[in-house]
């Protein structure tokens, strides 16, 4: 995940206007999840990718985006599995598009101005068919379980607004930023009454993708066996993904996207401790590890797609000039990034980047500016380069 600064107001402009707008009519709409108390224990813990350098203002200009924004086809659901491919309404649904991550932030209000230029943006300067909306666990629920009202209205917002836009939404369960942090980096019971209430407004709409936890067992990191069943972890009792995905798929029918360990990098063990009975569902690898090649990425997650498992997607990937950093800033991007985005179009698989913000896929506070690679490449802060430009092709040449 990316950080933006507090938004400045005199940024906002026109977007200010509608999201407030679109609250209003949703503040009678749904009643959340209340329901028992529990006690979840607390601790801290940093979030993978994140970055401070970001200094765009909000609510970010964009160039004409020029022909291709009539050309740009989108879809919808409902979404079918059946073996490795995921169709929807136009048929193969292979899904590409933007991370977005204001809502996963205790400000989020002041930052959907910003969530509406950047789906915008992604629909139209992007082609994207998808975005990705990291929800801050702790904005939704608190730790009794309570349902923050407020909050779901400016998801629902923010759903409607993309969806207009022809895009499809992943929802996904981010804890990262919650105070709780090191001890709900697996589900818990906190989490089941996160998708209970998201399940109510969002189980009968097609075109929502639930991406059920993110980065699972980033600070319990128990194992494979763990992974999927739950048990205790450095002295915490966790829910397993098996009893997660069980849990939400009682009450939604939606397609799920179901992440590995270690950040989400790690698929190679998920087939043999794999979620069972709970289709239709795909599983969502972050930022690969290890050497960047072909046999790897196939080794760490592709195999699941290429034995005929399951469908993969990409869920969460950038590659800009950052120091220290290794997961998001490779020695050799300018070889070895578009050798993963040639893999994933051979492959089959979808792509989800991250983030609209200057230094990672675009150059300035423009949104149809995006980071090139030059000769004088490295991981270096404030160099403004990156896979930008690729990717942003690689988003039109799927959609043409």
């Amino acid at each position: 995940m990316g950080r933006r600064p507090p938004p400045a107001h005199a940024a906002r402009g026109r977007h200010v206007l509608i999201l407030p707008l679109a609250l209003g009519l949703l503040a009678a709409l749904g009643a959340g999840v209340g329901g028992a108390s529990w006690v979840v224990h607390r601790s801290a813990a940093r979030v993978t990718g994140s970055s401070s350098a970001d200094t765009r203002p909000l609510a970010g200009t964009r160039k004409p985006a020029g022909a291709q924004a009539t050309a740009c086809h989108h879809e919808k659901g409902p979404f079918h599995v059946s073996g490795t491919l995921v169709t929807g309404s136009t048929g193969r649904y292979i899904p590409y598009g933007i991370n977005l991550t204001g809502l996963a932030h205790t400000d989020y209000a002041e930052r959907m101005a910003q969530d509406e230029a950047d789906i915008a943006g992604a629909a139209d300067d992007w082609c994207a068919n998808t975005v990705r909306f990291q929800l801050r666990q702790a904005n939704l629920v608190s730790i009794t379980g309570h349902v923050n009202q407020a909050f779901l209205n400016a998801v629902m917002a923010e759903v409607h607004f993309a969806e207009a836009r022809g895009l499809v939404v992943v929802l996904n369960l981010q804890w990262q930023l919650d105070a709780a942090k090191l001890v709900e980096s697996m589900p818990t019971r906190r989490s089941e009454a996160f998708w209970a209430s998201l399940a109510s407004h969002f189980g009968t709409d097609p075109s929502v993708v639930f991406d059920i936890f993110n980065e699972p067992a980033q600070r319990a990191p128990c194992g494979w066996a763990f992974w999927r069943d739950g048990g205790v972890c450095r002295g915490h009792q966790y829910l397993g993904m098996q009893a997660l995905a069980d849990y939400i798929r009682a009450r939604a029918p939606n397609l799920f996207w179901v992440e590995g360990i270690s950040a989400g990098s790690l698929l190679n063990e998920a087939w043999q401790y794999h979620i069972t009975g709970d289709g239709p569902l795909e599983y969502s690898e972050h930022r690969p590890p290890g050497r960047h090649q072909y046999q790897t990425w196939d080794h760490e997650f592709g195999y699941i797609a290429r034995s005929g498992h399951a469908p993969v997607v990409e869920g969460e990937w950038a590659d800009y000039a950052r120091p220290n950093a290794p997961w998001a800033c490779w020695d050799n991007a300018p070889v070895s990034a578009p050798r993963f985005l040639n893999y994933l179009r051979v492959r089959g698989f979808g792509l989800i980047m991250t983030l609209l913000v200057k230094n990672q896929l675009i150059k300035s506070g423009n949104l149809n500016d995006p980071t090139r690679f030059q000769s004088n490449w490295s991981c270096t802060a404030g160099l403004d380069q990156g896979v930008g430009h690729q990717a942003q092709q690689w988003f039109i040449r799927q959609n043409g």
